[in-house]
């Protein structure tokens, strides 16, 4: 699953705002599917030893964990904690860009759809596996 596809997927406003509101129940079942296709994307790859796992916010000390119990080495692992939004997005951009990481995992919170788009385009370039989670944004309604 690429980001364009997991971003239409994470958020769908509908037509006049409201429709696009997710219940408690909602965003849990949604978080399970991302979370069940991050480790079977992670438990079919082969391990490349010259390649990165790029982990991007604010990782919990299980996940990273459950990264090595999948058989990545840990310093294969590199943890980036940016200390704002913006910072989390160049951070993503230029693993994206660099292409020296197998697999970028990255929480981004509030994303506006410019940082979004730019995201994309890099994504759309990029030959890493990338799972790239942002919050939905609301928006206003159109009437």
């Amino acid at each position: 699953m690429n980001y364009s596809s997991l971003n239409k997927r994470l958020r769908h406003p509908g037509l006049w705002g409201h429709e696009g509101e997710q219940t408690t129940a909602q965003a849990e079942t949604l978080n399970a599917a991302s979370s069940e296709q991050v480790w079977a994307t992670i438990s079919s790859m082969r391990h490349q030893d010259n390649q990165w796992v790029t982990v991007i916010g604010k990782p919990s000390m299980t996940f990273l964990r459950q990264l090595e119990s999948a058989g990545i080495s840990k310093t294969r692992i590199r943890c980036i904690n940016p200390q704002d939004a913006d910072t989390a997005v160049w951070a993503t951009e230029q693993a994206l860009l660099l292409n020296n990481s197998q697999l970028i995992i990255a929480w981004l919170g509030n994303c506006s759809p410019r940082d979004q788009k730019r995201l994309a385009l890099a994504a759309r370039n990029s030959q890493s596996i990338h799972f790239v989670f942002t919050e939905p944004t609301k928006n206003p309604p159109l009437h």
